[in-house]
């Protein structure tokens, strides 16, 4: 019997020290991105990666857009 509580108590640990990990660092990342978005214009990240439509469009496993968005139709033909 005391092996099986040990055990679940050794689960329940692993589970929480995961569940801590996981935690802080979904809240750091969401923390920069916010950051980045508050204090970068977007005309900036837009010059530096370029259009974000373009990238679907140049992603072999992406879809082909749909007909009724002719603006990324119009991105993809070039």
């Amino acid at each position: 019997m005391d092996a099986a509580l040990d055990a679940v108590r050794h689960a329940l640990s692993l589970t929480g020290s995961m569940a801590w990990e996981i935690t802080w660092a979904l809240i750091l990342g969401f923390t920069l991105s916010a950051v980045v978005q508050a204090v970068v214009r977007k005309s900036t990240v837009v010059s530096l990666l370029g259009v974000p439509a373009a990238w679907a469009c140049s992603a072999p496993w992406a879809a082909p857009p749909a007909p009724e968005c002719p603006v990324l139709l119009n991105l993809c033909e070039r």
